[in-house]
């Protein structure tokens, strides 16, 4: 049985805050634990059940809460230092949703996750379909 896992969240705008209401207690052996923002009015909250931190304590909180995997929803202008952010605190894996690709250490894995992308060949297929 594989133990249990923290994540961290950065990015608590909308798609970020949709991510921690739909992982919230789903998923027993992968919690988010933590998020950060930029944001003075998001950091020192409780949003959907997580408590968000300023993006300087990322370190600290990280470190503290055994953090191995974050997950990345800000804008692509701060997705890499973001992630570089993550890196340097100890995270070794991220599911980036930023539409932007990362340029990252060996040891960090990433996953991106392209929702445009994804969409338009949902369109794509269901276009062919239509004139089939």
């Amino acid at each position: 049985v594989p133990e249990s896992q923290s994540a961290a969240l950065a990015g608590v705008g909308n798609l970020g805050r949709a991510l921690l209401s739909y992982f919230s207690g789903r998923r027993p052996r992968l919690k988010i634990v933590a998020a950060f923002d930029t944001h003075p009015g998001r950091a020192g909250r409780v949003i959907n059940g997580c408590h968000c931190y300023p993006v300087e304590a990322m370190a600290e909180v990280v470190r503290a809460q055994a953090v191995t995997v974050g997950i990345l929803t800000v804008p692509a202008s701060a997705a890499q230092a973001t992630a570089m952010r993550m890196y340097e605190a100890g995270i070794r894996g991220i599911l980036n949703f930023a539409p932007v690709p990362l340029s990252v250490p060996r040891d960090l894995f990433v996953e991106s996750m392209d929702v445009t992308t994804a969409l338009e060949k949902v369109a794509y297929f269901t276009r062919n379909q239509k004139e089939k």
